[in-house]
């Protein structure tokens, strides 16, 4: 049986040293944003949600909650799991969005921009409600369920997540790790076509309380680490960015290359996206495949130079 675990342990101390993050498990690391780039992806992440769910800006986020909250019923532009597609009308919004994670993920690697093999251009702005949308109960693919991203990604990605604005205390994300790293099982990892299919990988895991992400932090886990959306009862909205970068010699699931640069490109000045689809259009996601993101054939790269 295959065992990388040692491997992924390595990697991550490379890249606590090589990018001076915070430890929190040997499998988990955290970085802090400096305050005006983590503002400006607030700003961002918030005239782009109120362009989607069309409902009037403003830079208060109680306001801005309870706003969102009563646009629950709109669901034209927004995906079960709770990302925000990006469409027409609205792309120049995406597109500042974008801006400001690459502004993010550059200061991150700034001090040793190589480690980082693979950046992925289209992270997820993800809105969860604090009740579940309807459409999504039940759903195979229902980030509720605890899953690795390495099931339908493969096997050697690391997530990426921030929590930025709600009730992020009661609406979070919740961990496990392996119960012995000795006895780690690469077939823990093994793509599959739904997560309910892979729910045998809990046995050899266990859940940890240390494993809690901070809000306004990139909170940063390899795919060994298994994790799940959860809410407290009458918990309130979480919106949270959340997206996979490749350390090391990797190949991404051929579903997902085009979703990846070879390094850091700020988009929105050195690349720019349009979106193919309009809020006009009956479906909201037109997946190549269950391993596809749901933009996948909807954006076009733009080069800037």
């Amino acid at each position: 049986m295959e065992n990388s675990y040692n491997y992924r342990k390595q990697r991550f101390n490379i890249m606590k040293k090589s990018w001076n993050l915070d430890q929190v498990h040997d499998l988990f690391m955290s970085h802090t944003p400096p305050p005006e780039l983590l503002n400006d992806l607030r700003f961002s992440v918030m005239l782009y949600i109120s362009k989607a769910f069309r409902f009037k800006f403003t830079h208060n986020e109680e306001i801005f909650i309870k706003r969102l909250d009563e646009s629950r019923s709109i669901r034209d532009n927004i995906t079960p799991n709770g990302g925000v597609v990006p469409k027409k009308e609205y792309q120049l919004e995406y597109n500042m969005v974008l801006r400001s994670w690459s502004r993010i993920v550059k200061n991150l690697t700034q001090n040793n921009p190589k480690l980082l093999k693979k950046f992925r251009m289209t992270p997820n702005i993800r809105i969860k409600f604090g009740t579940e949308l309807e459409e999504n109960i039940g759903r195979p693919l229902n980030t509720s369920y605890p899953h690795s991203d390495a099931w339908l990604d493969g096997p050697w990605g690391i997530n990426c997540y921030t929590p930025l604005l709600g009730d992020v205390k009661n609406n979070n994300l919740v961990f496990w790790k392996p119960k012995n790293e000795n006895y780690f099982n690469d077939a823990f990892l093994t793509t599959a076509s739904t997560y309910e299919e892979m729910q045998w990988v809990l046995d050899h895991y266990v859940s940890s309380q240390e494993l809690t992400p901070k809000k306004g932090k990139v909170n940063i886990s390899d795919y060994a680490i298994i994790h799940a959306t959860h809410r407290e009862p009458t918990c309130g909205t979480r919106i949270s960015i959340d997206t996979t970068i490749f350390v090391g010699d990797h190949d991404v699931h051929m579903d997902r290359k085009s979703e990846y640069l070879d390094d850091v490109k700020i988009i929105g000045e050195e690349i720019l996206v349009s979106s193919t689809r309009s809020v006009s259009e009956e479906n909201i996601v037109n997946k190549k495949s269950v391993f596809s993101h749901y933009t996948t054939g909807a954006l076009i790269f733009h080069n800037c130079k």
